[in-house]
């Protein structure tokens, strides 16, 4: 089954923001909970190494958890933090989300072997521990070369669009070949860019206004941008109702802003 996608213009970046901020305000302590367990799911992964290939398996479904409990929202339900497991036991779903995960090691396996490959020197200094942090710093400027680093990322950027809706359309659409899933998340930055750019840049901004406040508007933040991807998702991919007449609906040239989440 051929994924279809929407075209929107860059004012619906702010649309999409907009509508993750409304949904968040309407069970705000639930979704903030939420982020928090995914967040500490991946930070224990880092202080206990032997959780790394655990919570690697774990994250789409958490993350599918939460989209699942922002549609629940749209549709007038009440959620739990309890809510964000349902993926786990999800019948059909399954497999496809754990499929999911082991390219997304596989994927980012190939990035540390790049990474280590590209600042390989950077890489042997910092792991001295006899020279001195300063100098250290210096060296490691001096050998990261400008071109190296642009191909990095490239390569991070890349893996990034590539993934980041794959878990809605691995659990939502139900598609089961991981390539066509990728594939199509790449096709949406390409063909969707002034609108994510906006979105992108709305997100940027008040990260780095919270930066400035300790931080702890990221607790409220976070969320909304969860919450509002989700909404970009459901814009550009959930299916459209056909028409009178049961004439095919066209997403790919609607690129008129409205959206449908």
């Amino acid at each position: 089954m051929s994924i279809e996608l929407r075209v929107f213009k860059a004012e619906a970046g702010v649309k999409w923001f907009k509508a993750g901020w409304l949904i968040f305000k309407t069970q705000p302590l639930t979704f903030i909970f939420m982020h928090l367990f995914i967040g500490v799911v991946g930070l224990l992964s880092l202080f206990l190494p032997f959780l790394q290939i655990i919570a690697a398996l774990a994250t789409p479904f958490l993350t599918a958890g939460f989209y699942q409990a922002v549609l629940t929202k749209q549709q007038g339900g009440k959620i739990m933090l309890a809510d964000i497991l349902k993926p786990f036991s999800a019948k059909g779903n399954r497999l496809g989300l754990l499929r999911l995960a082991l390219y997304q090691m596989a994927a980012g396996v190939l990035m540390a072997l790049l990474a280590n490959g590209l600042f390989a020197e950077a890489v042997a200094i910092m792991s001295n521990p006899n020279i001195d942090p300063n100098l250290a710093l210096q060296q490691v400027i001096e050998s990261i070369s400008m071109a190296n680093l642009v191909l990095f990322l490239l390569a991070v950027s890349f893996y990034l669009t590539a993934f980041a809706y794959a878990v809605p359309l691995v659990y939502f659409n139900q598609q089961k070949r991981i390539f066509d899933v990728l594939k199509s998340s790449l096709l949406v930055f390409y063909h969707n860019m002034a609108a994510l750019s906006v979105y992108g840049a709305i997100c940027a901004v008040f990260m780095v206004i919270s930066a400035f406040l300790t931080f702890l508007p990221l607790l409220v933040l976070m969320p909304i941008c969860y919450i509002s991807f989700f909404v970009s998702y459901q814009a550009i991919f959930m299916p459209v109702v056909p028409p009178a007449g049961n004439e095919p609906a066209a997403p790919q040239n609607n690129d008129t802003g409205r959206f449908d989440a």
